[in-house]
Parts: structure tokens; C-alpha cells; sequence
């Protein structure tokens, strides 16, 4: 039973269609938000998942690019503490996405107009620096440019 449901379900190490060959991800498949009372879960097209405890949540920044793999959106990077390996990367497609920025603006300091910005460049297609919307331990800075978060686009430190 265990190895039929590997078979069929994707994102349980090599899928495989009823036919046997390997499935290969949909690139237009979303990204799917689960939000619980002690974390946030991240399940990725690819069969990835990525969570995050909050207790563990350190910064909230948000990316718009315009180099592979973020080009065309908006995405949420939520890094967790250096220790606990934790993070996720979340387009503002995702499914449930506006129930995770429902919580994320609950937070303490959490700079709303970092994010509405961020979403209006990527509306206009411009690419930009990575700006930090929250930072554990600090209130975020409106209306300045002091506490981007360095303008990478590489977010390997995140998920």
C-alpha cells in the first residue's frame, strides 16, 4: 500500500506515473501555503516542502527580480534563526498566500509600506533591492531604504 501511494502522490521521492515513468513538475502548479499555530508549511511544485516554527521566524523580506528563478513575481523570503536550518520562499501566487500575509502583518513592526512598494515595482516590472519587512527584536524602519537586505539574488540562506 505504501509503495502505491509513493507512485501516485507527488513529491514522495521520484513519483511515477501509473504508466512508470518519472513525473515531472508543472512549472504552473502552485506553490501551497499551510499555516498551523506553531508554523508555516511550504509545499513547493516541485514535491519540496519547506516550513518554518515561528519561533524560530527572524526576518521577513520580500524579493522582485528580474533573474531566474524569481523573474515574473513577487516573493516572500521568511528566514528563520541561523541555528534552526529553518526558511521558505513563498510567491505572492501561492495558494493561501493572503492568509500568510494576514499573519505575517499581525507581526510586531511589520513595515506595510516595504511590501505595498516591493508590489508595486513588480507590478510595474521593475526589479529592485530585497527589502526586510520585519526583523525580530527591531521595528522596522518606514519609509527608508536602511534596512535592505543587501540586493542578492541569492536567497540560499532562506529555504
Amino acid at each position: 500500500m505504501i509503495s502505491w501511494l509513493r507512485r501516485i502522490l507527488p513529491g514522495q521521492g521520484g513519483a511515477r506515473d501509473l504508466a512508470g515513468s518519472v513525473r515531472r513538475h508543472d512549472p504552473f502548479e502552485p506553490f501551497i501555503v499551510n499555516l498551523y499555530d506553531d508554523r508555516v508549511v511550504v509545499h513547493r511544485p516541485d514535491g519540496q516542502r519547506e516550513e518554518l516554527a515561528w519561533n524560530a521566524l527572524e526576518r521577513v523580506v520580500v524579493r522582485v527580480s528580474e533573474r531566474a528563478p524569481w523573474a515574473g513575481r513577487a516573493w516572500l523570503i521568511l528566514i528563520g534563526a541561523p541555528d534552526s536550518g529553518q526558511g521558505c520562499v513563498v510567491p505572492f501566487d501561492a495558494a493561501n498566500h493572503a492568509a500568510l500575509l494576514e499573519q505575517l502583518r499581525a507581526l510586531p513592526g511589520f513595515n506595510q509600506q516595504k511590501l505595498d512598494k516591493a508590489l508595486s515595482d513588480a507590478a510595474a516590472g521593475k526589479s529592485r533591492s530585497d527589502a526586510i519587512c520585519w526583523k525580530r527584536g527591531a521595528q522596522a524602519q518606514t519609509g527608508t531604504d536602511a534596512d535592505h537586505a543587501g540586493g542578492s539574488d541569492d536567497a540560499g540562506h532562506a529555504a
